[in-house]
């Protein structure tokens, strides 16, 4: 690792953390954690932009720091940017959007493992315990013309850079996914 610098520790999770997965543009962090929770950090500032439970209500951080039946083992961004999956050991595999604090669909996966997307963002693959791996159909969705426009600016400018751009403050909010 000589050539190699940390230059960020993102903490905040109760419990080991599993699992991560930046989004496609890098403007975004996924983190899953034995804690039964999913945070969307911002990695270039540390903060947690969004929490996604799979227990609720959400355990104390001393339940969240033991054996909990909920333990999310797995984390993926979609290539669209809007869209996450996830998978715990209560036997669910849940798909996610940025902008919803709950699942929008779930789906049932006993023993899973880990999951991650095709690059085209057509099929989630989950593999598991027993060897096997499992796929699924995506809904097919076309991102806004604000969020392409937002994943191109991003990709190229951490938040730091955003914030400094001489635009009205919900467009800052927007490209910095604070709504």
């Amino acid at each position: 690792m000589d050539k190699y610098t940390m230059i960020q520790k993102l903490e905040g999770h109760h419990h080991d953390v599993v699992a991560c997965d930046f989004s496609p543009d890098g403007a975004l962090l996924a983190t899953a954690s034995y804690d039964t929770r999913v945070y969307i950090w911002d990695p270039h500032t540390g903060d947690i932009l969004l929490e996604f439970g799979h227990l609720f209500p959400p355990p104390t951080p001393i339940f969240a720091g033991g054996a909990n039946d909920r333990w999310v083992r797995s984390v993926s961004f979609s290539h669209d940017g809007l869209h996450i999956a996830s998978l715990a050991d209560d036997k669910m595999v849940r798909f996610w959007r940025i902008d919803e604090d709950y699942p929008v669909q779930v789906a049932p996966l006993s023993n899973g493992l880990c999951c991650a997307f095709s690059t085209d963002g057509s099929v989630l693959a989950a593999g598991t315990h027993d060897g096997s791996v499992y796929f699924w159909a995506t809904p097919r969705q076309i991102p806004s013309l604000q969020h392409l426009c937002r994943m191109s600016i991003r990709r190229v400018m951490p938040t730091q850079e955003v914030q400094e751009l001489p635009i009205p403050s919900k467009v800052l909010e927007f490209l910095s996914y604070r709504i």
